[in-house]
């Protein structure tokens, strides 16, 4: 099975995201950087992965991302359906 780029860069920010676990948002910019992904691709699957539910978000000086749900309860295939 072939896995597109956009994909690859949802699953990696997604473990990394899972990696953090429950000690508060992460910002884009950190997950970029920890996963070399580029900023505003980051942006737009972070977006998808919000409005299907996988990813929640705070806006301002203490925001930032985080799994909207326990990183157990969150396959693979969830999150490739979030972005393709």
């Amino acid at each position: 099975m072939k896995v597109s780029a956009k994909s690859d860069y949802a699953i990696r920010a997604a473990v990394e995201l899972a990696a953090v676990g429950e000690s508060g948002p992460v910002k884009g910019d950190r997950i970029a950087a920890a996963q070399q992904i580029p900023a505003n691709f980051l942006e737009n699957i972070l977006a998808d992965l919000r409005n299907s539910g996988l990813v929640a978000s705070r806006r301002g000086a203490d925001g930032g991302s985080w799994l909207a749900r326990p990183a157990a309860e969150i396959s693979l295939a969830d999150v490739i359906r979030a972005v393709d």
